[in-house]
């Protein structure tokens, strides 16, 4: 006997889609020859990793030590134009060939300056771009950046706020390893049971649509009642509709709307099922 879908509690409901979606890392199946290739791809992008992040590194100590030559060369500058204008004020009789001399070196550590500047400035763009490839490169081999806990924020409070801000600047991985270390430092802590929404937020933002499915499912399913669920479902949703599984989304979302008519995202909903009703991919 086929139970109404009515019948079904929404979060019950959120489940039963979910279980009927082909979520990532759950129903794949590859031989033992594409699973040991597979492990071999991911190795070597971990070495290619490794190797671009001590690559950047030494650009970056590189990039500092020009920047304390560029500084200093200017704290010699102005020390010799001090010097300039005191002579201005001793008016001294050998004015003229002491004058000559402060403006040639003066002229000198101009063009010294000028050069490190320019090299400073090349070397600030080839940083860029090698933090760019490597960017690439961990979204490519579905890795998030690494950080060192020693440079988190100290307090709980602050890395909170410095993994959210981090979302608003959509530097989505970055957020998703902060969310992780907060998970770890602080599992008592009253916010740790929303770390994996957050997390699950960041891969749709992110556009890692499989990741966001099956994260925000693994939360429908560990915690149906969790006061996030209104986030869990359209995140859910605009994931689903972000690889045009439109059925799905609508329903998700349909179910939302009724269930948590007061979400903030209620709106954003309404939206999206719009979207939805018009979107080429969704006919």
């Amino acid at each position: 006997m086929t139970t109404p879908r009515s019948s079904l509690p929404g979060s019950a409901w959120l489940l039963f889609a979910l279980s009927a979606l082909p979520l990532p890392g759950c129903f794949w199946f590859t031989s033992a020859a594409s699973g040991e290739q597979l492990r071999a791809d991911v190795d070597q992008l971990r070495l290619d990793l490794d190797a671009q992040q001590a690559s950047l590194e030494e650009e970056r100590v590189r990039f500092a030590e020009m920047r304390q030559e560029a500084e200093a060369q200017v704290e010699q500058l102005r020390t010799l134009l001090q010097e300039t204008t005191d002579l201005l004020a001793r008016n001294s009789a050998d004015f003229g060939a002491e004058f000559q001399e402060l403006a040639d070196e003066v002229r000198r550590l101009r063009g010294k300056v000028d050069e490190a500047l320019v090299a400073f400035r090349s070397m600030e763009a080839a940083s860029a771009t090698q933090t760019r490839r490597l960017d690439r490169l961990e979204r490519y081999a579905g890795l998030d950046p690494e950080i060192d806990p020693d440079e988190a924020p100290a307090t709980a409070d602050e890395l909170w706020a410095k993994a959210k801000e981090l979302v608003e600047q959509a530097n989505y991985g970055t957020a998703r390893a902060y969310f992780r270390l907060f998970a770890a430092r602080y599992p008592g802590d009253a916010r740790t049971s929303s770390t994996e929404v957050e997390i699950g937020v960041a891969y749709a933002l992110d556009e890692r649509y499989d990741d966001a499915i099956a994260t925000l499912g693994n939360v429908a399913q560990a915690r149906p009642d969790s006061p996030d669920m209104d986030r869990v479902y359209y995140y859910t949703a605009s994931s689903l509709f972000g690889l045009a599984r439109c059925s799905e989304a609508r329903t998700l979302l349909r179910t939302m709307v009724r269930k948590y008519p007061e979400s903030p995202l209620k709106a954003d909903a309404d939206a999206l099922l719009a979207a939805i009703q018009t979107d080429a991919r969704c006919r």
